[in-house]
Order: structure tokens, then C-alpha cells, then sequence
């Protein structure tokens, strides 16, 4: 669980940055291309920044806004609406955590924090879509689905490195990025849930992909054809999806980047002590009933929710933490993942792990020579966070027959290292997988190739699951044989090892 909570801890410090606003050109031309009616409503969209063959969707609601009674319980579907939804950019993100601490992100990354400029709001059930102005295929493109990270207490859907315009343009499919509830609004561990429901956060993310599935038709996308992929909490999210929903997935393959939920522990805490000691900061009566603490909350600002959270110190407070993420409630997230994967008791559909080789370097504390420890605290957080869980999770479904594939990426590129401690760092693979590499500056011929390369295994998956990468040329998992898919060598195609390689002491 101590792993957990360090990703909970370190990635909410990945919170959103003060900027000024973006300076973008939106086109808003009413064609019919521009206009897309769902099931529920239209939605007016825009071409895409510096992308002319790029459609993008934002703002589009997928649940009735999280507030006032809904506040903290299982999102309600969108309803239907008279007027048109302007789609044209980004709606607000979810209400973040953020301590105030310096990380390398905050520092020298800010490409994977929220864009500049942009809004928070509890009202924030919304996704985004990217879709080729005109399809080169048809209308029926496969759909992936994204999960953004961020230790389940902050990041969002707009974030620079995690664009999906380079995807959509270059391989003909449609990209969607999710916004959920977040800390205590997605995670709120309240005595008066009973245990049930603990995971409204992780509840939004099915609630958008059934959303996705009935309405990606209007879009140009193929419900039947959808992949669900995410990085770091998202990932988390990925994995635990293909525990909670194992008989009616929806999605036909699964991408989980840096983050699984197969060796965590998770618990439950039924007095809510975590949410009763946020009730008690603003003034709701603690001694009253669970339920009227409950109701209490629920009608206090959102802002002087975060706040309380945001200005708490652990070290004035005897050391106890404060913390709101994932809580077992056996429905979406398990006490016990060793049973469930000895059972078969996730979706067994085809899935790609995939993990970096200094996932610790930008998690543990940051200063700019590298984490307190150095190399040997980077490489040991690395295999108990990344290394570990992988080996499992893909253990586990090629023991069940599932096709199954394992990524380890070791990239350093001059546009995304300013340290050389950093190695392979979490969330490193993002920006090759989004092909947004060149933020911070141009990329090496390498570089490119390598992104190419990556996105074009990635896109080889989410068009044919069961068969995309083994023509691709990647072997499927088994630990015993040279099947770990090395990215990011020293070359720009995959090196393949050993499946166990990194594995041992696991």
C-alpha cells in the first residue's frame, strides 16, 4: 500500500501551474463537418490548433454535473439537451490537489501538467474527441480511449504532451481523453457510502466509455472497436477496469502504461475518519450521524473542500496522513487482486503492459541532483512500482491464455531529459506515444523514429488487438523466452530479451 500512496503523494504534486491563457486560432465554421449530433444533443466543434485535418470535439458531457446531492455518488448519465454544445475547446478540468511542492514536472515539465491557462471546476464530467476531418477508411475508425494520470488527485484531459491532433492526423483514428473526479470529489472514503460506491472517480471512467460506445458512431468511430489505454493513474484505471467490468468490458483491448493495481492492497475504513477530519474543518458536527456529516459536505463550497486538503500538514498532525484515492469496495476496486487473477476474474481480452526504466527517478523526492538515495532508491522504487506489478498482471493473463504483450522503455532524448539522472522517467513514453515530443524543442532524427515507431505498434494494437502486434513483429509474452519488447535501445525499433529480465527479487 506504501506505494500507493508515494504515487498518490508524489503525482498530486503534478498539479496544475498558474500560466497565462493560450493564444490559439479556433476555427468555428458551421459545416456539417464541424456540427455533430449524438444521441443526446450537438455539439459544435472546431479544427484543431495547427492541424487542418484535425476535428476536435471538447466539453462534451457525458454525466449530469457532480454537484450539490451528486456530490461524492455514482455519476447520473448526460441527459438530453435542446441547445448545441460548444465544443470548440476544452472544458473545465476536475478540481486538483496540490501541496505546493517543487517537482521536476512543476520545474522543468510542465508539458504534462494542465495547458496553460486552463480552468478547474467540480462540473467537469466531460471528454474530448480528435477525428480526421475526412476519413481515409470510412466512417467506421477504431476509437482509443484515454485515461490521463496523476496520482488520482490531480491532471486532466488538456494537457500539451497528451494531445491526440499527431495521432489522429497521421494514423486514422479517433482519440478520446476523459476528464473524472479527482481527491476527495472522485475518492471521498465517507463512513456514510457503507462501503459501496467508494470510487465515483473510477465510476466516471465507465460512465464515459458507455458513453463513447453509444455515441461514437456520430464522430466516425466503430463502437465495436475500442480501446481503452491510460499512463500512471490511468493506468491503474485501465488495470482495475479489466477486474470490475470482466464479462461486459465494452472496450475489445486494454494499454495500461506505468501502473497496475495487481499487487496493491487495498482497504476500507469504515469509520471515514479521513473524511470525517475535512468535515470537521469546516465546521459540520462531527458527532452528528454519518449521513448528516455526509449531507453536511455536500452542501460546503468545492473550494473550501480542496483547500482544507490542499493546506493540510501531515507533520502538525502527528504524522497522520491525509490522503483520498482508491478504496476497496470489492464492485471496482478489490481487497484481494491474487485471487481474482488466479480465478480469471478480469476481462480477458488482449492487453499490452508497458513500464519505464527509471519509473522512480521523478516520483521520489525531487532535488536537481537526482532523489535523496540516487540511483540505487531509483532503481529499487522502480521494480516494487513498475517492474513488479507488470510481471504479474502479464503473468497472470498469459496463465489464462490471453494475449498478452510486455513494453519496457529506456528513451532519453534531449527535449525531454533536462537531467541525466532522469533515464526512462514516469510518463516519459507519453509524449512518443502522442508524437508531441518537440514541445521544448526540435527532436533528434532518432527521437522521431523511435515516436513513429512506438505510435505505430500502439495504433497496430487498437485496430486489431489479437493480431496487430504479432505482425508487427512482436512476440507475445512469456517470461521464459525472448519476449520483453525493449523501446527506446538505442535504436529505433524494438530489442527484444528475456521476459523475465527485469524481474528478479519480484
Amino acid at each position: 500500500m506504501w506505494l500507493i500512496q508515494t504515487l498518490i503523494v508524489t503525482c498530486s504534486l503534478l498539479a496544475q501551474s498558474v500560466y497565462g491563457s493560450p493564444v490559439v486560432e479556433r476555427h468555428t465554421s458551421h459545416s456539417d463537418n464541424l456540427k455533430v449530433k449524438t444521441n443526446l444533443f450537438s455539439v459544435q466543434g472546431a479544427i484543431f490548433p495547427n492541424e487542418a485535418q484535425v476535428r476536435f470535439f471538447g466539453n462534451i458531457p457525458y454525466a449530469e454535473p457532480p454537484v450539490g446531492n451528486l456530490r461524492f455518488r455514482p455519476p447520473v448519465s448526460a441527459k438530453p439537451r435542446d441547445e448545441i454544445i460548444n465544443g470548440t475547446w476544452f472544458g473545465p478540468s476536475c478540481i486538483q490537489y496540490s501541496s505546493g511542492a517543487k517537482t521536476v514536472y512543476s520545474e522543468y515539465l510542465t508539458g504534462f501538467l494542465l495547458s496553460p491557462g486552463q480552468s478547474t471546476s467540480e462540473d467537469c464530467l466531460t471528454l474530448n474527441v480528435w477525428a480526421p476531418l475526412r476519413s481515409k477508411e470510412g466512417d467506421k475508425l477504431p476509437v482509443m480511449i484515454w485515461v490521463h494520470g496523476g496520482g488520482f488527485t490531480s491532471g486532466g484531459a488538456a494537457s500539451q504532451y497528451k494531445y491526440g491532433d499527431r495521432i489522429v492526423r497521421d494514423q486514422n483514428v479517433i482519440v478520446v481523453a476523459i476528464n473524472y473526479r479527482l481527491n476527495i470529489f472522485g475518492f471521498p472514503k465517507a463512513a456514510a457510502l457503507d462501503g459501496h460506491n467508494m470510487n465515483p472517480g473510477l465510476l466516471d471512467q465507465r460512465k464515459a466509455v458507455e458513453w463513447v460506445y453509444e455515441n461514437i458512431h456520430a464522430f466516425g468511430g466503430d463502437a465495436g472497436k475500442m480501446t481503452l489505454f491510460g499512463q500512471s493513474a490511468g493506468s491503474m484505471s485501465v488495470d482495475a477496469y479489466t477486474y470490475a467490468y470482466p464479462f461486459d468490458p465494452l472496450v475489445r483491448g486494454f494499454i495500461a502504461q506505468s501502473g497496475t493495481v495487481g499487487t496493491s492492497s487495498y482497504t476500507f475504513d469504515p469509520t471515514g475518519s479521513n473524511f470525517t477530519y475535512v468535515a470537521s474543518q469546516l465546521g459540520c458536527n462531527t458527532a452528528a450521524s454519518k449521513d448528516k456529516v455526509f449531507s453536511c459536505v455536500q452542501s460546503k463550497p468545492a473550494t473550501d473542500i480542496i483547500s482544507i486538503y490542499n493546506k493540510y500538514n501531515a507533520t502538525l498532525n502527528n504524522g497522520r496522513s491525509l490522503s483520498f484515492g482508491p478504496t476497496a469496495d470489492d464492485e471496482v476496486i478489490f481487497s484481494n487482486y491474487t485471487d481474482r487473477q488466479q480465478r480469471g476474474l478480469f476481462a480477458q481480452l488482449p492487453t499490452v503492459y508497458s513500464s519505464n526504466n527509471a519509473e522512480g527517478s521523478s516520483l521520489l523526492a525531487y532535488t536537481p541532483d537526482g532523489p535523496p538515495g540516487g540511483q540505487a532508491a531509483i532503481d529499487a522504487f522502480t521494480k516494487s512500482f513498475g517492474t513488479c506489478s507488470t510481471a504479474n498482471g502479464a503473468l497472470a493473463r498469459k496463465n489464462k491464455g490471453v494475449h498478452v504483450w510486455r513494453i519496457r522503455y529506456f528513451g532519453q532524448w534531449p527535449n525531454l531529459n533536462p537531467f541525466n539522472w532522469l533515464g526512462a522517467y514516469h510518463s516519459a513514453d507519453i509524449p512518443m506515444v502522442f508524437g508531441t515530443s518537440d514541445l521544448r524543442g526540435p527532436d533528434t532524427e532518432l527521437e522521431k523514429a523511435t515516436s513513429k515507431y512506438y505510435q505505430d505498434a500502439w495504433i497496430a494494437f487498437a485496430k486489431d488487438p489479437v493480431n496487430g502486434l504479432v505482425k508487427y513483429g512482436w512476440p507475445k509474452y512469456d517470461p521464459n523466452a525472448e519476449t520483453l519488447v525493449k523501446l527506446g535501445n538505442g535504436t529505433a525499433k524494438a530489442v527484444f530479451a528475456k521476459g523475465n529480465l527485469f524481474d528478479a527479487g519480484c
